[in-house]
């Protein structure tokens, strides 16, 4: 910012002008970030571009807090549905919005918990991996059993026809399966490869590196939910020009399934790898000091025991 006179600074950017707060009122600010309660949502609707128009915040906690920058966790409803209840991870920079990661039902929230859990003990401040590489941890039982599932629900679709959802019979189409009792579709890819929605619950939360990220590189992630034409996952990144600076992203992938049932192949376009493209609207959801993992994990613990889905 550029100062244009005492307590009055100009974006040398965007051109915006800009107040200094009153110090009482920045002190007491920052109290209330600290014992991260729950602010009513006209406060994120007053304060911040949260558009009534497009979402209507109930509350919210104020997660980390700088001069430019805010992150919050906010429980939020659609104008239209007020029975329609999410969670949505919000970044502002310079009180415009800068990215966003909605979650919509209790198993991706408890994965998401659990992600960033095992993130904060995986990493150290720098975002250094502390595993080590080529060397996969021994699964647990849970792991095992989710494994087993997965697999035979794999060779009961190729064996038997049988829907993953209703356990009935599907219909064989050119490139996938069609259910026509419960309307559930089970891709084929590659060589007769099933690919179907899997239960957030069934996710077994492993770090992966495989992820269809453009421009950036993978350290290490976690998968918080996966569906044929949805990917949300928690990515430790850095760029190939700079391998020292690291952070943290969440990312929400989607792509057009009507592509693979037409073609019976992944459809390649511009901006996409293996199909997936970044979700519209999200924009960039990072988080560059570690030390905010913590109280991020704190509200979204709070979030779970206060929210009805």
């Amino acid at each position: 910012m550029r100062v244009l006179v005492e307590g009055i600074y100009e974006c040398p950017q965007c051109k915006k002008i800009l107040k200094e707060k009153d110090p009482n009122t920045h002190t007491t600010e920052t109290k209330e970030v600290l014992k991260g309660d729950f602010h009513d949502g006209e406060y994120f609707h007053n304060n911040v571009s949260l558009n009534k128009k497009y979402e209507i915040c109930e509350k919210g906690i104020i997660v980390n807090k700088t001069p430019n920058r805010l992150l919050a966790a906010l429980i939020c409803h659609s104008p239209l549905i007020k029975d329609e209840i999410y969670v949505r991870l919000s970044w502002w920079k310079s009180l415009q919005h800068a990215g966003m990661f909605k979650i919509y039902n209790k198993d991706v929230l408890s994965n998401t918990i659990n992600a960033l859990e095992k993130i904060d003990a995986s990493f150290d401040d720098l975002w250094n991996w502390r595993g080590k590489y080529g060397k996969s941890q021994p699964k647990s039982m849970d792991e095992l059993e989710k494994e087993r599932n997965l697999d035979l629900i794999k060779y009961r679709i190729l064996e038997n026809k049988t829907c993953p959802k209703c356990q009935k019979t599907m219909n064989k189409m050119k490139s996938h399966y069609e259910c026509p009792h419960c309307g559930e579709i089970v891709i084929l890819e590659g060589y007769n490869q099933p690919i179907f929605n899997i239960k957030p619950a069934d996710l077994d939360l492993r770090f992966q590196s495989d992820f269809p990220i453009n421009f950036y590189l993978p350290i290490r992630g976690i998968t918080v939910k996966w569906l044929m034409g949805e990917w949300k996952s928690i990515v430790i990144i850095y760029s190939k020009d700079n391998p020292n600076k690291k952070w943290l992203r969440f990312y929400w992938w989607s792509r057009d399934l009507s592509k693979f049932m037409k073609y019976g192949r992944r459809e390649m376009g511009e901006n996409t790898q293996m199909g997936w493209k970044a979700q519209r609207g999200m924009a960039s959801p990072n988080i560059y000091d570690k030390k905010v993992i913590p109280s991020l994990i704190k509200a979204l613990k709070k979030i779970s025991n206060g929210i009805e889905w």
